[in-house]
């Protein structure tokens, strides 16, 4: 870890499958005989007795991510926990197949804020979603994306903040839209009406 300036390890078994992890604070911990901090104390991982192997210190189970896993879900996972780097496995085996660092997520997020914006008013309001570019005002800042505007129905506005909420390069999105109809409440009055009524509520088109 020294040597390759990591902050951490990842332990696997013989069939390379990810069975914990070996953290700057295991070996801290162990060399101060101080109660371990970090990761293991978030995770209530278990400690060995002596620490003398990497599969005495580490801490088990270790938090892993896969290959199709969203860089801002493995970015929110490294910032919860205070953590640097994850082990990428493979899903259907477990097996280490690679890391992820803090970085490597950071990279996602060097890209231009005015290039987050054109993709969000032409790509994402205007094709995507049919509507006209010139009702709403969107701004972006450090990949924090303001959007204002009305939109004719409440369940447009959600799926047009999900939707940029997915552009590349996007952190978060301050989501100040306004509609004219709230029709999640309609649906969700049909369904129940319908499931008291003891019949399945009507597919909406």
């Amino acid at each position: 870890m020294r040597r390759f300036c990591i902050a951490s390890l990842p332990v696997i078994d013989r069939d390379d499958r990810v069975i914990g992890v070996v953290t700057e604070d295991d070996l801290l911990a162990r060399q101060a005989r101080a109660p371990t901090r970090g990761w293991r104390a978030l995770l209530g991982g278990r400690r060995g007795r002596d620490g003398s192997t990497a599969g005495e210190l580490m801490t088990s189970p270790a938090l892993t991510v896969t290959a199709v896993t969203p860089a801002r879900e493995a970015a929110r996972t490294m910032y919860r926990h205070r953590i640097h780097q994850l082990p990428v496995i493979d899903p259907a085996s477990d097996r280490l197949i690679g890391i992820v660092t803090r970085s490597d997520l950071l990279a996602v997020y060097e890209r231009p804020d005015e290039e987050i914006r054109r993709e969000i008013v032409y790509e994402i309001i205007e094709d995507g979603f049919g509507l006209d570019p010139g009702g709403f005002v969107v701004t972006v800042a450090l990949g924090t994306v303001t959007i204002r505007g009305e939109v004719a129905r409440r369940s447009i506005a959600r799926s047009l903040v999900d939707a940029i909420g997915r552009v590349e390069g996007v952190v978060s999105v301050a989501d100040h839209l306004t509609h004219r109809l709230d029709d999640t409440m309609a649906r969700h009055a049909h369904r129940t009406g319908a499931q008291e009524a003891g019949r399945p509520a009507e597919r909406e088109k």
